[in-house]
């Protein structure tokens, strides 16, 4: 071999080490970055006496099977671990049996107080503690509808948030692929531009399920679920707008924005990633718990009320307030008498009348029809409600609806208009303590107006003791009912006790799934992404001791140029004497 030929292939290998060495210097500087590849440069033509340059490739491990699978696990997880974050909030607000807060062990305790006030119905501290236990039932059941919509409207704004999110990788990644092909067409480095493509590509994935592929031309295209393209020659932009304090009647698709692509709605296309999942939360789980929610509040609003409606309070209140709007206007239709009675505080009837109802078809006729009984003074509050008052303060008013039939149901009298009631609302989130009912239990109605036909003034309309109002209240929480069917909720018979303890068993089924959901996905996507680093990562020890090695070539090849020389210049010399 000529002096010139081991001069040429030490130069080609002096700057092919030179170039591993940096190479494996970049290698273990980057180990850290999220999605860093192994880089590993390839001498491709050496160089020459005519030209010091040599030629090579920098090229990067990659597994494509692994990469989806990260992809695709990290969809998954994105889902599961928001569906899980949500559902523990919502599980802090259930309560708990231990503690006794939960609906089921408060509905528990509201029984309990009926039954201590059977067996005692004039006593003042246990009607208070019966209206206590009632308004804390009530409060409980607001209060987790409350929970459950605020829920809703958090998911709602994070979902404005991913798509913001969404649209800015998107944006990056076309960014990337516009670098990568300019590094391409130039014969310049492009593999770290390819793994910020790789990381970006992750990150969306974790946002929203997609499918994806590199053309021929090294550009990464982008498609969601449903194949609508999210990235081609050009970014697309998905379009959201946020709707603020979502309520149990405010749904999608209705009266909440979809997600639009182009102005086409892809909602339901997205199922997975941390915007399915949020998606998930605000459509289908959260109301699911609405949905139940509400089928326990409407039964025990009606079912208490019902109850209630039929009694009175001993002594009988100087005035009942309906907890039913009217206008005077207002149509009325109905059969059968009710009975209303003036009474003494000791319950003596002062007067009673059995109005027969058939007589009146507005409220207007009714309110005549009322006023024309002795000692009573009817007319319809500012705010739109029935009062039916004493003319005298020290006595009081009670109702006996009879055989009133009012309106399209055939309600009684009192249940029509809502005298008496002990709840108020229709729904979850408005179910309360009725404003008729005083904290201290004093207008709780525990007995009943006597029906006796032949009752009249000097009777005894209210009888002290009497328990038979609360004895039906009681009877009516623990008597089997059908409960109907509430949006996702369907139509059941149970008592409300059961109905009750199942609602919250089926909430803590579906947090506790959600949560093994979460931590099954999260290892599996875990165990993923160390396969892919594990294949195509960077070794800081490999790297380290093969920087070595070409710091130990490129040393050796410099002394081997060094003596080149040394020879050329010795022979030069001689030839010269």
């Amino acid at each position: 071999m000529s002096l010139t030929s081991i001069l040429t292939t030490a130069t080609s290998a002096l700057l092919t080490a030179q170039y591993q060495m940096a190479v494996a210097t970049d290698n273990i500087s980057d180990a850290s970055e999220t999605g860093a590849t192994q880089k590993t440069y390839v001498n491709t033509s050496s160089a020459s006496l005519t030209s010091a340059l040599t030629t090579g490739d920098v090229t990067r491990l990659t597994n494509t099977y692994l990469s989806g699978t990260v992809n695709s696990t990290g969809s998954a997880d994105g889902a599961s671990s928001v569906i899980n974050t949500y559902l523990q909030s919502y599980d802090d607000s259930l309560g708990s049996t231990a503690d006794s807060d939960d609906i089921s062990s408060l509905l528990t305790s509201f029984q309990t107080a009926l039954s201590t006030l059977e067996t005692s119905p004039s006593s003042s501290s246990d009607k208070a503690a019966v209206v206590s236990a009632a308004s804390s039932v009530a409060s409980s059941i607001s209060s987790l509808s409350s929970t459950i919509q605020s829920l809703r409207t958090q998911a709602s704004s994070d979902i404005s948030s991913i798509v913001s999110s969404i649209n800015t990788d998107l944006q990056t990644l076309q960014t990337l692929n516009t670098q990568i092909t300019a590094a391409d067409n130039a014969g310049t480095d492009a593999t770290s531009l390819e793994d910020q493509r790789d990381a970006t590509l992750t990150d969306l994935s974790s946002m929203i399920g997609v499918q994806y592929y590199t053309n021929s031309s090294n550009q990464l295209v982008v498609y969601d679920q449903g194949g609508d393209q999210l990235l081609g020659a050009q970014a697309a932009t998905l379009s959201y707008t946020a709707s603020s304090d979502l309520s149990a009647s405010t749904t999608y698709p209705g009266s909440i924005s979809g997600i639009t692509l182009n102005g086409t709605d892809i909602t339901s296309s997205i199922t997975s990633g941390t915007l399915g999942g949020l998606i998930e939360l605000r459509d289908d789980i959260l109301p699911a718990q609405q949905d139940q929610l509400n089928q326990l509040a409407t039964s025990l609003i009606d079912t208490a009320n019902t109850a209630t409606n039929a009694g009175t309070a001993d002594p009988p209140p100087n005035s009942l307030t309906s907890d039913t709007t009217v206008a005077s206007s207002d149509s009325f239709s109905a059969t059968g008498d009710v009975r209303i009675a003036v009474t003494s505080s000791d319950g003596a009837v002062v007067s009673t009348t059995d109005l027969d109802l058939s007589s009146y078809s507005t409220v207007s006729d009714l309110l005549t029809g009322l006023n024309s009984i002795s000692g009573i003074s009817a007319s319809i509050s500012s705010s739109g409600n029935l009062v039916i008052q004493s003319t005298n303060s020290s006595d009081g008013v009670a109702i006996n609806g009879l055989t009133s039939s009012v309106g399209s149901s055939g309600q009684s009298f009192s249940d029509y208009f809502g005298f008496n009631d002990l709840f108020s609302g229709d729904s979850a989130s408005t179910i309360a303590l009725s404003s008729s009912q005083a904290s201290d239990g004093s207008d709780l109605p525990t007995g009943t107006l006597s029906d006796s036909s032949t009752l009249a003034a000097g009777d005894v309309g209210v009888e002290s003791g009497d328990a038979t109002a609360i004895t039906a209240l009681a009877t009516a929480l623990t008597a089997s009912q059908t409960l109907a069917a509430s949006g996702t909720a369907t139509a059941k018979t149970a008592t409300l006790a059961s109905a009750a303890s199942a609602f919250v068993s089926n909430a803590a089924t579906v947090i506790s799934a959600a949560s093994t959901t979460a931590t099954e996905n999260d290892s599996v996507y875990t165990a993923a992404q160390s396969a892919l680093s594990n294949a195509t990562g960077v070794s800081v020890d490999q790297q380290t001791a093969l920087l070595t090695q070409y710091q130990s070539q490129y040393e050796a090849t410099a002394q081997l140029m060094t003596t080149v020389k040394d020879i050329f210049s010795t022979l030069i010399t001689m030839m010269e004497s």
